[in-house]
């Protein structure tokens, strides 16, 4: 490396700690919930700077490391800090710290951010998000950790998976006994569902009947009796449409799998030929209601020359 550049990249080391202290105070003093759910410029600014420094090419100075390491493990300790649970604070914004959070887990190496302590400390506050009562908070926070799930750097997402995946299933599977009410809570459960699928389509072939039956069976628990379906609200009926879209999607995907899976549990195969054949009567009877209406003669585009109105 030319001398100039590396005392350039020196120079910066010598204010990115100041630089990034005070970006993450703004993150803390400005991170703070609104009725819609919005983010404030402040905050916005605040996380595009976290992401900028830590991809910088400070990053790739080998004789810069040992301070670049410190930098980085000192203020990812600063924002985990910053967005444990405090009842002085009802009004943190925990979903803008977990973005935080997450920008340092997709944009660091994991030999920087992989350390026993910052790893539980990030488990710890996707954890929370996970078990919040906003459904908002979970549809975000389902978002955040597909990306980090997805991570090419098995290493780093890994330890994630292992850790969050069952306490994520074991919502999903919650959702039977507690159905969506709201719109929002729908969201949160096709979130945490897309994640879900994308953990299947992750997976190893010799662990995908395992992973298939995880999906499956909880995809069926959302679908209706057909003498259910009038009376459910909204948001039930929707849950059951998504579902069995999704088990229609997912049968071709993984056709051996999924047949084990179904084939495993015949009250699964029930429930689901039941709502597949409901499916297809509601849908007949649309078609047939929408022919049986009659035909309205379209009025002539072009009006006779005599015709004054």
């Amino acid at each position: 490396m030319p001398m100039f550049s590396w005392f350039l990249f020196a120079g910066s080391m010598t204010i990115l700690p100041t630089v990034l202290f005070l970006i993450t105070g703004v993150l803390r003093e400005t991170a703070v919930k609104t009725a819609d759910n919005s983010v404030s410029t402040s905050v916005s600014a605040a996380l595009q700077g976290i992401k900028t420094i830590i991809t910088s090419p400070v990053a790739r100075v080998d004789n810069l490391q040992t301070q670049w390491t410190a930098l980085v493990r000192s203020s990812l300790a600063s924002v985990l800090e910053d967005s444990q649970p405090d009842e002085s604070r009802p009004d943190l914004d925990e979903i803008s710290m977990l973005t935080a959070i997450t920008l340092f887990l997709l944009s660091a190496s994991n030999e920087l951010v992989g350390v026993t302590v910052l790893q539980k400390g990030c488990m710890e506050r996707f954890r929370n998000a996970l078990n919040s009562s906003d459904p908002w908070v979970q549809a975000r926070c389902y978002q955040l950790l597909l990306s980090v799930f997805q991570h090419s750097t098995r290493p780093l997402s890994t330890p994630y998976i292992h850790a969050l995946a069952p306490l994520m299933v074991e919502k999903l599977k919650a959702v039977e006994r507690s159905r969506p009410r709201t719109a929002a809570e729908l969201q949160a459960v096709q979130e945490g569902i897309k994640v879900l699928e994308n953990l299947v389509g992750m997976g190893e072939e010799k662990n995908r009947v395992q992973l298939v039956a995880l999906l499956v069976p909880t995809l069926i628990s959302y679908l209706l009796d057909e003498n259910t379906i009038p009376s459910a609200s909204q948001a039930s009926k929707d849950l059951h449409d998504f579902a069995l879209q999704n088990l229609m999607r997912i049968g071709p995907l993984y056709p051996a799998a999924f047949k084990t899976v179904i084939g495993a549990a015949p009250e699964l195969k029930t429930r689901l030929e039941s709502a597949v054949r409901a499916n297809q009567a509601s849908s007949k009877a649309k078609d047939a209601a929408r022919q049986a209406q009659p035909t309205v003669q379209a009025a002539p585009t072009i009006k006779l020359k005599t015709s004054f109105f």
